[in-house]
């Protein structure tokens, strides 16, 4: 059963494209200086004609909790990483010093952490109706085959494992994050 094997591929692969994203989204959320870290490390910078993470192009430097120091190994690249970590819009303001640019991170009251895990539940729900549509689809595409019904109950059980699996990923995440937020 080829068609039903490739619908199980596409089907996971699908559901998996749907949780990369949403973890690349939460991920992104701010919290500390160390993640705010690995996402500036990941910057797309537009200079010598080409485009760099800005790791590749200057060093970051964390001077405590709160304040982050990038220097670039060009200072004519100055301007560009500033626009660019401007343009990326993580909820700061870098300060372009000349030599180095200065991030000041801002302390994240109760309120928003609030606001935070709201944002973070919204987004886990609307991931979770994706998957959840990936599901119908694919369940569709099973019974549009010219398979017995008892191949098309145990495929639409497999695609509703495949979706199980899926949606707890989704709430593991979930919970792995609001204990991050509510620890800080």
């Amino acid at each position: 059963m080829d068609e039903l094997n490739d619908i199980f591929f596409s089907c996971k692969k699908n559901m998996e494209k749907i949780f990369k994203q949403l973890k690349e989204e939460i991920h992104r959320i701010r919290l500390g200086s160390k993640s705010i870290v690995s996402i500036l490390e990941k910057i797309k910078i537009k200079c010598y004609g080409s485009t760099f993470p800005l790791i590749e192009i200057a060093n970051i430097t964390i001077v405590d909790n709160m304040n982050i120091t990038i220097l670039p190994w060009d200072r004519s690249t100055i301007t560009h990483i500033d626009k660019a970590i401007i343009d990326s819009n993580l909820g700061f303001m870098p300060t372009n010093k000349g030599e180095s640019i200065h991030i000041h991170l801002p302390i994240i009251t109760e309120e928003g952490r609030k606001n935070l895990m709201k944002k973070i539940k919204l987004q886990t729900e609307n991931a979770k109706v994706l998957i959840r549509n990936v599901r119908k689809k694919n369940n569709q595409n099973i019974r549009k085959l010219k398979i017995s019904e008892d191949f098309s109950k145990s495929g639409e059980n497999r695609i509703q494992k495949i979706t199980s699996e899926y949606i707890q990923k989704i709430e593991d995440l979930f919970l792995y994050k609001e204990k991050e937020i509510l620890r800080i």
